[in-house]
């Protein structure tokens, strides 16, 4: 006996058509195009962890640039404050490390409403239905004030960054606005960490200059956190299943 996956042509031919995505039925280019955005975006940032001990202590400028993390930032600092760079550029690095990726969840949000929100949120929608563009934008507009000031306060360790950008694509604001918002907060935290580092000077590059010598254990330190962490997560998402 043969299933309808196999004696239909059309679904052999969208894999992606399911329920739980969150364009519902069929995607379109743009679906798929930011879909697999937000992706190599995680896996991306995921990528990155293994690089930092051997950037910190060599090119913290270009770190920064690469992952926008705050200690990146504040070695960037440091190398400005010993003349290795200037504290302008360290500064603009911080901030195109934060700002590099924003748009992608904006966009997701833009695309597919709360749909997509549930799903970063880690509850993934039932049957997402699309709808409008124009109805979209009048969701929840009580909201828009606060999502704009968590676009603005999305840095901060306890504001989740993703929620608040998608959330700002759902309620309709204008791409213009949204990268305005999230400039100015990213520019405050990344001016934070570059002036706490050109304060600390030379401690902070001679610490920077440490983790890189040793590199190669930290980098395999990482790895086989990360690794541990995924067999521990595996083990128990089958124990709540069974």
């Amino acid at each position: 006996m043969t299933t309808t996956s196999e004696t239909d042509p059309k679904s052999r031919k969208r894999p992606l058509d399911k329920p739980w995505l969150p364009w519902g039925g069929a995607p379109t280019s743009r679906d798929l195009f930011c879909w697999y955005a937000v992706w190599l975006v995680f896996a991306y940032s995921f990528a990155m962890w293994p690089l930092k001990p051997w950037l910190i202590g060599t090119d913290p400028v270009l770190l920064a640039a690469l992952t926008g993390t705050p200690s990146s930032m504040t070695v960037a600092g440091a190398f400005a404050r010993v003349g290795e760079t200037s504290i302008v550029t360290a500064l603009i690095a911080g901030v195109i490390g934060k700002m590099k990726f924003v748009w992608v969840f904006w966009l997701a949000g833009r695309l597919w409403g709360g749909n997509v929100v549930r799903l970063l949120a880690g509850t993934p929608p039932e049957g997402a239905v699309r709808r409008p563009r124009s109805i979209l934008a009048r969701e929840k507009p009580a909201s828009r004030r606060i999502i704009a000031g968590a676009v603005v306060l999305s840095p901060l360790p306890l504001i989740p960054a993703t929620l608040a950008f998608a959330s700002a694509g759902w309620v309709g604001m204008g791409l213009p606005l949204f990268l305005l918002l999230a400039l100015i907060g990213v520019a405050a935290w990344a001016g934070l960490f570059t002036t706490l580092g050109y304060t600390i000077g030379q401690p902070a590059v001679d610490l920077a200059e440490t983790i890189t010598d040793h590199a190669v254990w930290v980098s395999l330190t990482v790895i086989a956190g990360v690794f541990l962490a995924q067999v521990a997560m595996s083990i128990r998402a089958g124990r709540n299943r069974s």
